[in-house]
């Protein structure tokens, strides 16, 4: 199989069309081109499309010839500003913008990059998935591709020359901002004048959108004038954003002057906020912002800058935690949910369930001691306080979310699908220990046994689960539905005293009356515990059956409690008695009655077979 996939895919790589490497690589790829461009002026399309087709690989040949021959401009920094003692706003501004220009334009370089990547690959597999020479699309395809190729050389070597660039740049800046003569009072009026100028237009765009909701109300669009106003409004106020911006870049480069470093991160802060109030993504005022950032961070003396900015950051990275903490991600009859929400509603039910814990121990601790209260009693009160109180923290988290007890309905109703296959058995045993311990027919310290023949002392009877030991000390946890829905036989339900049973047989011939009185009277005799006083719960025997070959008689005895070595104990005695008296016990028999004559008939090797099997 190895082998024939292997012959598949050398078949399919040989008639598989390569990418045309001449139009990208080599030296006579202009002479290439040349060919290719004639080839196509003497094709004459025989429909639209074929005429479209060509018009396209006639445009990408033009592209790849300016392509190749085009070479990256080198960049060099104004220097000549260095020599100056001092310079004013706008000319360290003009340089800031010239190299925020430049930083843009690389990031814009390097996300392209990606795009041109992938878009390479994609050509690729098309053009080697093509097998005919002659398909109409693929000399597009090698052009595009071609096209792409180039492209990607050429912003690699664009990346390549504005590196330097911006090294250089950053350097010359950081120390022409030493020489910068900033007005600061102008420039926080005119950041004020900015500020009012934003309140101004934000009143009147509110106005316009009020007037958008009442239109859009009666009629399905609203009108071309109102549309054309709120336009002009939205575009005065990213105008009026982004003066402001120029002024808290300029109000932050003169605190960085004066060492003023929170004064800087706050510049810095206000122009990232002006950054989401734009109405479109202005990626120059970005790239201001991070050379901004880069220019304090790689100062010489920014060390108080970093530990500050690391603080704010610190602290702005927790103010976006707790912002998406804090966010609805699901809404239950009009009341959002949130993660804090959620951890507030666990938060007061683990609370609950501590609280309900320390209430269990201490009410079963302190009447442990008041004899006159049944166990049981205490546990069952107990285990009713235990839920009340859980009930109680269950509706003050729901409250604490803004949810009420009336909202119980609508998560039950969410949560029954899943939930309710789950905890079906759980909600079963549950509801069967509360029965069990309202009911009172098990109790702890009864004996009982269960339909498996199972038979234990109850130790604990839980809400869940009850746990019976067994006489080998083994401790089983049984669920309560299991009590509930089976054949339970309770041993000491109203009272300890029972009564057991102890066959025995005799042989025939035997004297019955005297055999009654050796038993009894041996029995009254022993050690062992039974109950020997009560007239009505003496010992005594019964006949039981006549068997074929035996007579069967029982012992009855009273007992209290459990006791299961009574009964063995009974069984020697019996036994040691019949024997110390001459009484045996029976043996099977089988009496066989042969005809003589039939018998003298028979060959002497049957009769000597029938004498062996007798």
């Amino acid at each position: 199989m190895k082998l024939l996939w292997s012959f598949f895919l050398l078949t399919f790589m040989l008639w598989s069309i390569p990418v045309d490497t001449k139009l990208y690589e080599g030296e006579n790829t202009l002479t290439y081109y040349d060919q290719l461009s004639q080839k196509l002026s003497n094709i004459t399309p025989m429909d639209d499309e074929e005429a479209e087709r060509l018009k396209n690989e006639k445009v990408l040949l033009e592209k790849l010839r300016t392509l190749i021959t085009r070479e990256p401009q080198v960049q060099t920094f104004d220097t000549s500003l260095l020599e100056k003692e001092a310079i004013g706003e706008s000319e360290f501004m003009k340089q800031f913008e010239i190299l925020s220009t430049a930083a843009e334009q690389k990031k814009k370089l390097e996300e392209m990059q990606v795009f041109t990547q992938e878009r390479l690959g994609y050509l690729k597999k098309t053009i080697e998935s093509i097998t005919d020479p002659q398909n109409k699309n693929l000399q597009l395809y090698q052009l595009q591709f071609a096209y792409y190729k180039l492209k990607q050389r050429h912003d690699e070597l664009m990346v390549k020359s504005l590196t330097p660039f911006l090294e250089e740049g950053e350097n010359t800046l950081s120390f022409l901002i030493e020489k910068v003569k900033f007005d600061i009072s102008k420039i926080e009026s005119d950041a004020a004048k900015a500020v009012k100028e934003i309140e101004s237009i934000n009143k009147q765009l509110i106005a316009a959108n009020l007037t958008k909701e009442r239109e859009l109300l009666s009629q399905e669009h609203i009108s071309k004038k109102l549309s054309e106003r709120i336009a002009q409004l939205t575009k005065k106020k990213d105008d009026a954003l982004l003066k402001l911006a120029e002024k808290e870049l300029l109000a932050g480069f003169y605190y960085f002057q004066a060492k003023v470093f929170k004064s800087v991160l706050e510049s810095q802060k206000e122009i990232r906020s002006i950054l989401s109030l734009l109405s479109f993504q202005d990626t120059l005022l970005h790239a201001k912002l991070t050379e901004f950032e880069r220019l304090s961070k790689e100062s010489e003396e920014a060390i108080d800058y970093n530990v500050l900015s690391f603080r704010e950051n610190l602290l702005s990275s927790f103010e976006k935690f707790y912002e998406s903490f804090q966010k609805p991600f699901i809404v239950i009859d009009e009341t959002p949910i949130s993660f804090l929400s959620i951890l507030k509603l666990f938060g007061i039910l683990l609370i609950g369930f501590i609280i309900a814990r320390i209430y269990f121990r201490l009410f079963i601790m302190l009447h442990k001691k008041r004899k006159e209260t049944r166990a049981v009693s205490i546990k069952i009160i107990a285990n009713i306080g235990v839920t009340l109180i859980l009930f109680a923290a269950f509706v003050i988290a729901l409250g604490s979310i803004g949810l009420s007890i009336a909202h119980l309905a609508v998560i039950a109703g969410a949560l029954s699908i899943g939930m309710g296959f789950a905890l079906r058995s759980i909600v079963s045993s549950m509801i069967s220990g509360m029965v069990i311990l309202s009911e009172k027919y098990i109790k702890t310290g009864d004996y009982i046994t269960l339909k498996e023949g199972l038979t234990g002392k109850v130790i604990d009877i839980g809400f869940r689960a009850s746990v019976i030991r067994t006489i080998d000390n083994i401790d089983i946890i049984l669920p309560n539905s299991d009590l509930i829905d089976g054949q339970v036989i309770n041993l000491t339900m109203e009272d300890r005293i029972r009564r057991i049973y102890v066959p025995f047989k005799v042989p025939y011939g035997s004297d019955i009356k005297k055999i009654r009185s050796l038993i009894i009277n041996a029995v009254m005799e022993s050690k062992i515990k039974l109950i020997r006083d009560i007239p009505r719960k003496k010992p005594t025997v019964w006949m039981q059956t006549v068997g074929e070959s035996f007579i069967e008689l029982e012992l009855l005895v009273w007992i209290e409690g459990l006791r299961p070595s009574t009964h063995s104990n009974l069984l020697i005695l019996i036994y040691e008695t019949l024997q110390a008296n001459g009484i045996d016990m029976p043996l099977p028999q089988l009496d066989v009655h042969m005809n003589e004559k039939k018998r003298s008939q028979r060959p002497p090797s049957a009769n000597i077979a029938r004498a062996v099997t007798s």
